[in-house]
């Protein structure tokens, strides 16, 4: 008896429906995520290249106090190379690409919870249910990603936003906000990090800041 009331849990309506609920969420969350990768990947792109542009051009006219330094080869270089790399980042991850599946799969799957809700109060039936998971499964096939385009904080966004599912309350509550925070940091810290070393070089590139070591 104990094994057939568990089964018959496994495989409730409701159980399904809180399934494709917690993964549409979950994609609807990766799906912004790398769409602000492929927005910022972009715009450090362009800033870098800006500044390799600035820094010709303050040599050209012989503008800034160490324009005339050796490194500043050695930075036009690195910054060269920089942009070629986030170049080909942004080819190989296709963040674009993978933004756009991510949401058709979540929009799709937000279709079949609609589909699915009438059953929640209605007598069990098996084969509707199996029709609708298959229809689950099928979904997720068909939008088929590697596993690295996920990030934990997807699924915990996800969970925060359905009460009616997950209970999370006090310190587990604030422990998950501050695992989102701290692994979309982590996540975006690359184009924080370019960006800051660049305006940091043009700092120096145009003004003479020996006082910054006095």
């Amino acid at each position: 008896m104990s094994t057939e009331k568990t089964l018959k849990k496994e495989e409730s309506f409701n159980n399904l429906y809180k399934k494709i609920d917690a993964t549409s969420k979950t994609r609807f969350n990766a799906s912004d995520r790398l769409r602000l990768h492929s927005k910022y990947s972009t715009y450090t792109v362009v800033i870098i290249s800006l500044g390799l542009i600035l820094i010709s051009l303050m040599q050209a006219y012989s503008l800034g106090k160490n324009i005339n330094n050796d490194l500043v080869t050695l930075i036009q270089i690195f910054s060269t190379i920089a942009v070629l790399v986030y170049s080909l980042l942004i080819d190989k991850n296709d963040y674009s690409n993978l933004s756009e599946k991510m949401y058709s799969c979540a929009t799709q799957l937000g279709e079949l919870k609609q589909k699915i809700h009438p059953f929640l109060n209605q007598p069990y039936s098996q084969i509707s249910y199996d029709g609708f998971r298959d229809s689950y499964y099928n979904i997720l096939k068909l939008f088929e990603t590697h596993s690295n385009n996920y990030s934990s904080s997807d699924h915990i966004r996800a969970r925060l936003v359905m009460p009616e599912n997950y209970t999370i309350k006090g310190m587990e509550w604030w422990y998950s906000k501050l695992h989102i925070y701290w692994t979309l940091f982590l996540d975006f810290f690359s184009y924080i990090l370019v960006i800051g070393t660049l305006a940091v070089v043009l700092y120096w590139v145009s003004f003479d800041w020996v006082w910054f070591w006095n």
